[in-house]
């Protein structure tokens, strides 16, 4: 098996990162991987990464792309508790198994997303690593500032 390498991730949405560590009760435990918090701004969910689509919730507050033997991506909306309908958002892409970076996942309805609690408003951006080699690579995320769809890179190394 190749040595793993870590993906580049682009910001899903423009917004403004939050925290460096996801704030939300089920991102926040890394359960599903490492990652940050992102305030959303934009109204379109891209692809942060090229890879197989594993899942996408009905409600699409839930989407999992596998980006490779060692990596996986998760984006979770809110905490994740929508399951079957989500006011804010629209699935774009329900019929896809591969997706590429850029490719828009779902749009969003910013002032149903302002209407909802604080807790449903947040996009956490979560990495899990799949094979013991992976977990064991250090990832840096940006800690602040606001990141643009598709051009901003989440994962950047510090200088």
């Amino acid at each position: 098996m190749p040595q793993p390498q870590l993906p580049s991730i682009y910001a899903p949405i423009t917004g403004r990162v939050q925290s460096a560590r996801s704030a939300s009760a089920i991102p926040g435990s890394e359960l599903l991987g490492r990652g940050l918090q992102l305030s959303i701004t934009g109204s379109t969910l891209y692809a942060p990464v090229s890879g197989e689509l594993l899942h996408l919730s009905q409600s699409a507050d839930y989407i999992a792309i596998k980006v490779n033997e060692h990596f996986s991506l998760q984006l979770i909306l809110g905490r994740g508790e929508q399951y079957l309908t989500h006011d804010a958002l629209k699935v774009l892409c329900r019929r896809a198994e591969r997706v590429e970076q850029g490719a828009p996942l779902a749009s969003l309805n910013l002032p149903r997303l302002r209407s909802l609690p604080q807790s449903q408003q947040g996009l956490s951006v979560l990495l899990s690593a799949l094979t013991e080699q992976a977990s064991e690579l250090p990832v840096h995320w940006l800690q602040s500032g606001r990141v643009f769809a598709n051009e901003t890179c989440l994962n950047e190394e510090p200088e």
